[in-house]
């Protein structure tokens, strides 16, 4: 069941069943719901187009073998980790897919989770899907940036903003057992929130803070690998620079300048193989002294 959301979901089901558009760009914070709506609602308009029973569809799709229904996400490698970006072969792949004739009449739908992951070849392909779709081609492209999103794919989609949840929405979302802590950090963002709990709730959040007031170098490191065992430098790197963005709300003089140098951190190394530990002592020596920029950038 999706909570919130109800009129960009409305607007998209709109805009889909009438044929509105090929490409839609659904943008919003992490953890908020889009996938998981652009999911729910591929699955319903696809049963209802779909010769056969609708549950057999649904379980198909959740199985990922209906035919009319295509995910793109990141892969996992050998070890079994995330890979950083969403490749040019898998972009290939689907483009070939979608060459073929549709096992099953009715529209074809094409979840991208999400369009900020792919990288520099994997977003020039897309564009040249998205220039000359195929017939009867839906695509749904998840977004948590748009700036981060290429402006010529922008361009040829309808924009769909999902907006953060309300305090309500969020307590219907998560239940009556509540950390305080990780839902002030988690800002409306119930996916958000469960992963905050899952990389150790407040005490997690409260490490991260400390971080700031530590400048012993080796201090810093071991407090550091210690948080490392509980969750990525990626998603903490994340809670570091929402610490800094709620702050900069109360004291813009204190933490504006750290919130946006952390924030152009992370964008410049997306994607970029860097030790988690040098990554994020790097974000927190930027957020202690914002002006160290000029270092790393030149």
């Amino acid at each position: 069941m999706i909570i919130g959301h109800t009129s960009s979901i409305a607007i998209l089901k709109s805009a889909l069943e009438n044929n509105q558009h090929h490409g839609f760009l659904l943008c919003g914070s992490r953890g908020i719901g889009k996938a998981s709506a652009a999911k729910e609602l591929a699955i319903s308009i696809l049963a209802k187009a779909s010769p056969f029973n609708a549950t057999i569809v649904q379980l198909q799709c959740q199985a990922g073998a209906y035919p009319n229904y295509f995910k793109v996400c990141q892969s996992v490698d050998d070890d079994g980790k995330l890979k950083n970006d969403i490749t040019i072969e898998q972009v290939r792949s689907l483009l070939n897919s979608l060459k073929q004739k549709a096992a099953v009449d009715g529209p074809r739908i094409i979840i991208i989770d999400a369009v900020d992951n792919l990288n520099r070849q994997a977003a020039n392909a897309l564009l040249k899907m998205l220039e000359e779709p195929p017939k009867n081609a839906f695509f749904l492209l998840i977004c948590h940036s748009v700036g981060g999103v290429l402006p010529t794919i922008r361009s040829r989609c309808l924009l769909i903003n999902f907006k953060l949840l309300s305090d309500s929405d969020m307590a219907q979302a998560i239940g009556q057992q509540a950390d305080p802590l990780a839902i002030s950090m988690a800002a409306g963002s119930p996916g958000i929130y469960q992963k905050i709990l899952i990389a150790g709730g407040s005490a997690t959040v409260l490490a991260i803070q400390k971080l700031l007031i530590l400048t012993n170098l080796n201090d810093l490191k071991s407090a550091i690998q210690e948080l490392l065992k509980q969750s990525d430098d990626t998603f903490l790197g994340q809670l570091l620079h929402q610490f800094l963005y709620q702050e900069s709300l109360k004291n813009p003089k204190d933490y504006a300048h750290s919130a946006q140098a952390v924030e152009r951190f992370l964008r410049y190394t997306h994607n970029t193989h860097i030790d988690g530990v040098h990554r994020l002592q790097a974000l927190v020596q930027l957020a202690q002294n914002p002006d160290q920029e000029r270092v790393i950038y030149g």
